[in-house]
């Protein structure tokens, strides 16, 4: 449990503090790429609020200050990465860490860091904004009738916002207004009502947040009790013995076909690609059924049932195998076909279950459920994700298929040109190991790209897009043929 502490930020130190914050939001991230910008704004922000929490609490508390750590790094993936997708789970990640952060500030242990305060905390953010603004505009209501703020300053900031938005909305209607809103522009980072609008949800998100820590209201003050099933003994060993025998009996089959191979069988119906490929997306879904079943029933026999923890670390294991038999499966399919970002994430995604099923097993070995087993498993999804993204996954999968294409003579070309920019360096180093006609779909598709469309700011600095355009420029430099039009195509490594 949480106590507060006396020193409270002041009103005017707040708006001075979420004024800055949002100005340099506004400045930086309106109408840009996404690129080192991101990354300051989510430091900024996450510094702001550790020193807020610092102030009301009189510590940040480990678990704010874990989630704001793990938040910068994620932050940072958007000045590393050029891939939208990857941008998207960057903004989205970092967002929710932040989230989490501002939900658990001040609190003294990361056990706290349970999947229902995970889930939970977007939720309790955007509450939270709501009541932290009410709560900042009150306490400057408050200030003002205690004679802090003058009647001057009070009729400034009441009538220059409303003055500023009518020049704005008026410029297209009338030349003095046009003259007037050209000279505001010289003077403020405001040059249509969209950017206003902007300018006003980052006030509005950065105010709430650091509003509601000042105030020391954040809805998650107290320890949540754990989840979990309630069912009897014979319930949970039914349960465990039940899986235990579908999981190994499933591996059983699977290393029976694994050591005949059905796809080599005349008239089987089976392709090679069927069989390499087919359930390896199902087996993870089961894996994580199997893992949450553990999971929810854990507390009830963990430390009481030696049967119970038997079976469960029986059924476990065979998780364990069936796990590393989709692997294999999604080796075998890369292989034959071709590495893609799908598949890397799908071997990411099985190595973050292995994570959590030898955490259960270490938990069962001990005979304790561990508070923290939520905290290392989050930590584990963050540090694959961080590989996928600080490790370039784009060119990684450039660089093995142009390998697997000087021993096989097979390549799927077409699927490597729409990489995102990630990969262009990778790409214009392969053009010397390539044939025709890929060699010439490639340099087609690479002297045809945009080599100007990108913001060229500083706040929009992205390592990949530079590192991507200096090859691009290269490219040109060294006079590489260009063609007006793809080549025919007489090759593809089909799916």
């Amino acid at each position: 449990m949480t106590t507060a502490v006396s020193s409270r930020i002041s009103s005017a130190q707040l708006w001075a503090l979420t004024l800055s914050l949002a100005t340099f939001g506004n400045c930086v991230l309106w109408d840009t790429d996404l690129g080192i910008n991101w990354t300051l704004c989510i430091a900024f922000v996450v510094a702001a609020l550790l020193i807020v929490a610092r102030r009301r609490y009189g510590r940040s508390g480990s678990p704010a200050t874990v989630a704001c750590v793990w938040a910068v790094v994620v932050a940072l993936g958007a000045s590393i990465t050029t891939d939208g997708e990857l941008l998207a789970l960057i903004i989205l990640a970092s967002l929710s860490l932040f989230a989490i952060a501002m939900s658990t500030a001040g609190e003294r242990g990361v056990a706290i860091l349970r999947p229902r305060v995970a889930l939970g905390a977007p939720f309790i953010a955007l509450v939270s904004v709501v009541t932290g603004v009410c709560a900042a505009i009150a306490g400057a209501g408050r200030a003002t009738r205690a004679g802090s703020i003058s009647s001057t300053v009070r009729s400034a900031a009441i009538t220059l916002p409303i003055v500023i938005v009518l020049i704005l909305l008026l410029g297209d209607a009338d030349p003095l207004f046009a003259a007037m809103r050209t000279g505001l522009k010289d003077i403020l980072p405001l040059d249509e009502p969209a950017r206003i609008l902007f300018f006003a949800f980052l006030l509005v998100l950065v105010l709430g947040s650091l509003s509601t820590l000042s105030h020391g209201d954040s809805p998650t003050r107290a320890t949540p009790v754990p989840l979990g099933l309630s069912i009897g003994a014979l319930e949970n060993r039914v349960l465990m013995l039940a899986v235990g025998l579908v999981m190994w009996t499933f591996v059983a089959s699977a290393i029976i076909s694994l050591s005949r191979d059905p796809a080599a069988k005349a008239g089987s119906g089976v392709t090679f690609a069927e069989y390499a490929r087919s359930g390896f997306a199902q087996l993870s879904v089961a894996a994580t059924l199997v893992i949450g079943t553990v999971l929810a029933t854990r507390r009830e026999w963990i430390s009481t049932d030696r049967w119970t923890r038997r079976a469960g670390a029986t059924a476990l294991a065979g998780v364990g195998a069936m796990l590393v038999i989709a692997f294999v499966r999604v080796a075998h399919y890369e292989e034959a076909y071709g590495y893609t970002v799908s598949r890397i994430q799908a071997q990411g995604y099985m190595l973050v279950l292995a994570s959590m099923l030898l955490l259960l097993l270490l938990e069962i070995a001990k005979r304790d459920a561990s508070g923290l087993f939520a905290f290392r498993s989050a930590t584990v999804a963050l540090a694959v994700f961080s590989v996928l993204v600080f490790g370039n996954a784009d060119a990684w999968i450039v660089r093995r298929n142009v390998e697997r294409y000087a021993a096989t003579g097979k390549i799927d070309i077409q699927y490597l040109e729409w990489l995102s920019a990630d990969a262009t360096p990778a790409l214009v180093d392969s053009i010397r190991g390539l044939r025709q006609p890929e060699r010439g779909h490639l340099l087609w598709r690479l002297t045809n790209m945009r080599r100007n469309g990108r913001d060229d700011r500083w706040f929009a600095w992205n390592l990949r897009a530079s590192k991507s355009a200096h090859a691009l420029r290269w490219l040109d430099a060294n006079k590489v043929p260009s063609l007006s039009a793809p080549p025919s195509r007489n090759v593809f490594a089909a799916d």
